[in-house]
């Protein structure tokens, strides 16, 4: 039998914590993680160890009443820490972090200023510019379209005779430049020498028949002479036999007298039709002798056509014979593309040829505008420009002229107008004004002429009927929209105070507000003054329609021209319901929406510039439109 006085050893760990651990506790370990209850095991056995003074595990310690009531209290200890003690800490930290934040109140507006100073000082600052007319700018309107250069005239040299060629000159090779008139090539001549000199006898031959003809008319009129007198004297012979008194003439005297007059008549007669037939024959011959100086002529001709010479000034583009080659009567030789003037090929969209057309009041090729056809073309002044591939700085200019349509009719698979752009002086290049400009020796690598094949850009100097006005890039806004800032007072009207939970809050400490107010916004006070500031509406505007295809041609601070004013693009619009004119401010600077019918804005007083003499530009002329540049 077991001895009382010593304790069993327990048969699992829950006999161990005998009653200690209470109906809660186990909820609590149950609820707890596999990991917790290994920290309670190891706690147990840590408070055994402790009490016993050794490491033995607890299955094997022997216990005492002394190290039940220990190890009963730690757990009880800990119970408590866990259930009661966190929890509170928690609900104390969470009242502490409340009582620190406290309640969020409104922040307190500031009272609003009623003043001048304060409502123009509340409005959005802007920053705007005057609109300009075309007119008014004194600047060029240039229409722009791309092109290529094409031959102004082609020359295909055939040969005419057929025959060997036996020469070819050096200069008859393809980009050589030759001139009118130059020998090109040579075909053999011999058989064109013969037929020239057998047409040649052929005329001699009948020159001289003509003039045997000539002779033998001549003897025929000296017998024609002489049986005319022969017949005067018979026929006085008749008359005197006729008139002797009877018995001095006989019947047969007078019957003799008779038939000498009939035979020199008839032989009058013979004379006369002699000398009509040589007349006749006369005139066969002239006929044959022309005929003969006809074919001459003809043979003379082919026998220079032998030689096969430059028609026109230009440079080789072809040659297609070489010596020794056989050709035939219109066989191709050489290819000549003439120089001395240069066309471009160009196509104008629809709304291009508009604006071209619009100008309008100008003769057309020298016709006046009732008399001319509905399909030519106003001649216009154009300038070429061409810019070398890798140097965007490098650009070449020439001379143009806008003529005509080339053809007639909207090509179908482009829909666009073809026309012809001609360069008169080719070989002459031009600045930005249409000055000549020299190639010298630092530029010879330049392309000093315009050839076949280029691809440039044509800007056409057209002054359009329709008024036009001219607009800063930055004042475009999308959907083709600006906004107009107009001048209106009554934006700096105060408007009725806000009632109910909206009232303004005025500080209560005015002193301390104006001392804030001295230290942060001092110097803002100073330099701002309204009479530097003009209030009013920022409207938006949406009849401005950019003509894309123009620009404007005008003198920058260095004198050249170019599309942009110093650095400012300026866009050309037309406006449709004259909403905006020369006389509006635009506004350039960034800006938001305008919600509404307007937006309250201020922008800076700009003061007209003075001239030299101390008239201001609007004085001195009225349709000069000043920029405004203004600053916010």
């Amino acid at each position: 039998m077991p001895d009382p006085a010593t304790p069993s050893k327990p048969s699992s760990p829950s006999e161990a914590t005998g009653r200690v651990r209470t109906d809660d506790e186990s909820l609590h370990d149950q609820k707890s993680h596999n990991g917790v209850q290994h920290d309670t095991e190891q706690v147990r056995q840590n408070a055994d160890s402790e009490v016993t003074g050794s490491k033995v595990p607890h299955s094997k310690a022997t216990d005492t009443p002394g190290h039940k009531k220990t190890r009963e209290s730690i757990f009880s200890l800990h119970s408590l820490m866990v259930n009661l003690v966190l929890p509170l800490i928690l609900l104390v930290g969470a009242f502490l972090v409340f009582l620190l934040l406290g309640s969020v109140e409104p922040e307190k507006r500031t009272a609003i200023d009623n003043t001048r100073l304060g409502r123009m000082k509340a409005l959005a600052p802007v920053r705007i510019e005057q609109l300009q007319s075309l007119k008014a700018t004194g600047t060029q309107l240039a229409l722009e379209i791309d092109g290529t250069v094409v031959p102004f005239q082609e020359a295909k040299v055939a040969a005419e005779v057929a025959g060997r060629v036996t020469m070819k000159s050096e200069k008859c090779e393809a980009g050589q430049y030759v001139q009118q008139g130059d020998l090109l090539m040579k075909i053999d001549n011999t058989d064109y020498k013969i037929e020239v000199e057998r047409l040649t006898r052929q005329k001699e031959q009948e020159y001289q028949s003509l003039r045997e003809i000539d002779q033998e008319m001549a003897n025929a009129q000296r017998v024609i002479k002489i049986t005319e007198d022969d017949v005067k004297l018979q026929m006085k012979e008749v008359k005197r036999q006729s008139s002797l008194p009877k018995g001095y003439a006989s019947r047969g005297d007078i019957e003799k007298a008779q038939r000498s007059l009939n035979a020199a008549q008839q032989q009058l007669i013979s004379a006369e039709n002699n000398l009509n037939l040589l007349r006749q024959r006369r005139v066969r011959l002239e006929a044959s002798e022309q005929l003969a100086a006809t074919n001459l002529r003809a043979a003379e001709v082919n026998l220079a056509r032998t030689e096969i010479r430059a028609p026109i000034e230009g440079v080789i583009v072809s040659e297609e014979a070489d010596v020794n080659t056989f050709v035939s009567r219109g066989q191709m030789l050489v290819v000549i593309d003439d120089t001395s003037k240069a066309e471009v090929a160009s196509s104008m969209r629809m709304d291009q040829l508009y604006w071209v057309l619009d100008q309008g009041a100008e003769k057309v090729n020298g016709i006046s505008p009732k008399m001319s056809r509905s399909y030519d073309l106003p001649e216009t002044p154009a300038l070429i420009e061409y810019q070398i591939s890798g140097r965007e700085n490098t650009v070449y200019r020439w001379k143009a002229r806008l003529l005509s349509y080339n053809g007639i009719g909207l090509d179908n698979d482009t829909r666009t107008v073809p026309v012809r752009i001609v360069v008169d002086d080719p070989q002459t290049m031009v600045d930005e004004n249409g000055k000549p400009v020299e190639v010298s020796r630092t530029n010879q690598a330049a392309a000093s002429a315009l050839v076949r094949g280029m691809y440039v850009r044509v800007k056409l100097l057209i002054t359009p009927q329709t008024p036009l006005v001219v607009i800063p890039a930055r004042a475009i806004r999308p959907g083709n929209r600006v906004f107009e800032f107009v001048h209106d007072e009554s934006v700096l009207t105060p408007k009725e105070q806000p009632t109910g939970n909206d009232e303004v809050v005025v500080a209560e400490d005015e002193t301390e507000q104006t001392d804030e107010t001295d230290e942060t916004g001092e110097k803002e006070i100073e330099t701002f003054d309204p009479d530097d500031w003009q209030a009013g509406r920022v409207v938006s505007r949406n009849s401005v329609t950019p003509i894309n295809s123009m620009i404007v041609l005008n003198k920058n601070s260095n004198g050249d021209a170019g599309p942009d004013q110093g650095e400012e693009k300026l866009w050309v619009c037309e406006v449709g319901n004259r909403s905006v004119g020369p006389d509006s401010w635009v506004v350039v600077s960034p800006i938001g929406t305008v919600d509404g019918d307007y937006l309250p804005a201020r922008a800076s007083v700009v003061k007209p510039k003075e001239t030299p003499t101390g008239e201001t530009e609007a004085d001195k002329n009225a349709e000069v439109a000043t920029l405004g540049e203004v600053s916010s």
